[in-house]
C-alpha cells in the first residue's frame, strides 16, 4: 500500500514540478526578450542568431528555476491532496505525513545531484557561447562583459605590444597572434603567428609557425618559421584567464584549478574560491526547497493554498537574497569564500529542520 502511496505523491509532483518549471522558463524568456528588445533591433542580430542566443540561454534558466519549481511543486502537492481530504484518509489509515515526505526528501537530494552535474557540464558551456553571441551583438552591457576574449591588447614592455584577436581558456590557446615592436614611435617589427599555445613543462608560450618582418631604414626583411618557437612573454594563461573569462562561465573542476593556480602564484582574488565554492552550495538548493515546501504544507495543511505559494515565494526571495548577500561579502573578503555561501545554506536547513521536526503530522 505503501508503495502504491509513494508512486501515486511522486507522480502529483512530478507534474507540479514539469508546469511549474516550464512557466518559469517562459517568464524568464519573456522577460529577457522585452529586457534586450531595443539591443536587438539597433544590433540588427539575424534571426537564426537570436534563436541560437535563446537556445543558450534555456538551460541557465532550467537551473535558476528548478529549486523556485521544486518548493512551489511541494506546495501545490500536498495542498491538492489536503484539499481532496485524501491526506486526512491516508492519516485516518496509519500513515504519517513525514512517512509520505521521505520519497520527496529522497527526490530533492537526487535532484541536486542532478543539478550540480548538469550546472557544471552543461550550463556552463552553453551560457559561454550565449555571453560570446551578447558580447557579439552588443545585447549584454554590464560591467562584466568588459572581460574580452576577443581583441585583447597588452603593452608587453615600452617598446612593444601584443595583440590576440581570441582566447580560448579550456586549451589555454590564443589565435591570430600579433607582436609589433616600436622605436620612437616607429614600428620597426611585426610578428604575427595563427595559433599561440601555452607549454605546461617549459611554462612558456609555444608559437608553432610565425611570419616576422623587419624595418631597417628603407629596407624589409621577411622570416617565416614553421618550426615549434619558445616565446616569452611576461603574462600566463592564469592572468589571461583573470581578465578574459568571467567565473559562471567555468565549471566546478575548471574553477578548483584556477584557484589552486592563484594560490601558486600568490595572488589573492577572493572571487574565483567564492564562485568556486557556490556551485556545490547552489545544487543543494533543491533539496532545501523541498524541504521547505514540506514544512510549510505540514505546519498549516488547512491553509489556504494562495497563502503557501505566498509564503513560498517569500522564502525563495529570502534565500537568494541571502546567498546573494554571502557572495558580495565574499568577494569583498568579509567573509571566507566557503562560509560566503554555504553559510545560507546551513541557516536555511536547520530552519527547515526543525520547522519539519517540531510540526504535527
Amino acid at each position: 500500500m505503501q508503495k502504491l502511496v509513494d508512486k501515486y505523491i511522486l507522480q502529483h509532483f512530478a507534474s507540479k514540478v514539469i508546469s511549474t518549471i516550464m512557466a518559469f522558463i517562459v517568464i524568464f524568456l519573456l522577460v529577457d526578450i522585452v529586457d534586450h528588445l531595443d539591443h536587438i533591433m539597433d544590433s540588427e542580430m539575424p534571426s537564426g542568431e537570436i534563436i541560437r542566443y535563446y537556445y543558450h540561454t534555456v538551460p541557465w534558466y532550467f537551473s535558476l528555476g528548478l529549486p523556485m519549481s521544486l518548493l512551489l511543486a511541494t506546495v501545490f502537492t500536498f495542498g491538492i491532496l489536503q484539499k481532496n481530504n485524501e491526506l486526512s484518509a491516508l492519516k485516518a489509515s496509519g500513515v504519517s505525513i513525514r512517512r509520505l515526505s521521505v520519497p520527496l526528501l529522497i527526490l530533492g537530494l537526487l535532484f541536486s545531484i542532478f543539478s550540480f552535474y548538469f550546472d557544471n557540464l552543461y550550463v556552463t558551456e552553453h551560457l559561454q557561447k550565449r555571453n560570446n553571441l551578447g558580447s557579439k551583438y552588443h545585447l549584454i552591457r554590464s560591467k562584466a562583459m568588459k572581460m574580452k576574449k576577443k581583441d585583447i591588447f597588452r603593452q608587453e614592455s615600452n617598446n612593444e605590444v601584443l595583440g590576440i584577436k581570441r582566447y580560448e581558456f579550456r586549451n589555454k590557446t590564443a589565435h591570430n597572434i600579433s607582436i609589433q615592436k616600436f622605436s620612437d614611435g616607429t614600428l620597426i617589427a611585426r610578428l604575427d603567428a595563427p595559433i599561440m599555445k601555452w607549454n605546461e613543462d617549459k611554462q612558456l608560450w609555444i608559437l608553432p609557425n610565425h611570419f616576422t618582418r623587419s624595418w631597417t631604414g628603407d629596407s624589409l626583411k621577411f622570416y617565416t618559421s614553421e618550426k615549434d618557437t619558445v616565446i616569452k612573454l611576461n603574462f600566463t594563461p592564469t592572468d589571461l584567464t583573470q581578465s578574459t573569462v568571467k567565473p559562471e562561465e567555468m565549471n566546478y573542476w575548471e574553477l578548483k584549478i584556477f584557484v589552486d593556480k592563484l594560490e601558486q602564484h600568490g595572488v589573492k582574488d577572493p572571487r574565483w574560491a567564492v564562485n568556486m565554492y557556490f556551485k556545490p552550495a547552489f545544487a543543494c538548493t533543491s533539496f532545501l526547497m523541498v524541504l521547505f515546501g514540506l514544512s510549510l504544507s505540514i505546519r498549516k495543511p488547512r491553509s489556504n493554498l494562495a497563502v503557501g505559494i505566498g509564503i513560498s515565494i517569500f522564502v525563495i526571495f529570502m534565500y537568494y537574497a541571502a546567498i546573494k548577500t554571502g557572495q558580495s561579502l565574499g568577494y569583498k573578503g568579509s567573509l571566507s569564500p566557503f562560509l560566503s555561501v554555504w553559510l545560507p545554506n546551513l541557516i536555511f536547513f536547520a530552519s527547515g529542520l526543525y520547522l519539519f521536526k517540531n510540526t504535527r503530522t
